[in-house]
């Protein structure tokens, strides 16, 4: 196995991990909250789903910087010119900062959950479909509409779940 192969593994665990646990933390705490409490046993299980997450997200920038000296020192300009791998890595550098902001409670549950649930979807498609002929403003928009769908969706589903039930 290659150095280039290891990089591309652990990239594509990375990303993995990540979008299923940023998956299941939105699965899981929609539904945990929807009576506005959380009991011990649920912030357990969202503590471990945000740990994968958080190693999920190590991974893949720790593979980012490999893939970007591994371009540089074998000069493969062509990846590093390529819009769609900025544009994964100016998402890549939202979800680190939204990470920041969320831990740090600065940062809005509500928006920062949008902003990360998509963004993790964002980097998997940019790098399933590689090299595109969209531009980096395109990517960004595509990417900034997605968020705020899925801020509107995410708001949808838990303000349906907390509505009263009648009987």
């Amino acid at each position: 196995m290659t150095l280039y192969e290891s990089f591309i593994i652990m990239h594509v665990v990375g990303t993995v991990l990540g979008v299923g646990a940023a998956t299941f933390a939105e699965i899981y705490y929609t539904r945990f909250n929807s009576d506005n409490i959380l009991t011990d046993d649920e912030r357990r299980t969202l503590a471990v789903t945000y740990t994968v997450l958080r190693t999920g997200l190590f991974l893949l920038v720790i593979s980012g910087f490999a893939f970007l000296l591994y371009f540089r020192l074998t000069e493969h300009v062509g990846a590093l010119t390529s819009p769609s791998f900025w544009a994964k890595m100016t998402i890549i550098g939202i979800l680190v900062g939204n990470a920041l902001l969320l831990q740090a409670r600065i940062m809005p549950l509500a928006i920062g959950s949008a902003i990360s649930l998509t963004s993790w979807y964002a980097a998997l498609v940019l790098g399933v479909i590689g090299k595109t002929d969209a531009t980096y403003g395109e990517l960004f928009m595509y990417y900034a509409l997605a968020t705020l769908l899925v801020g509107v969706i995410l708001r949808w589903i838990r303000t349906r779940l907390h509505a009263p039930t009648t009987i």
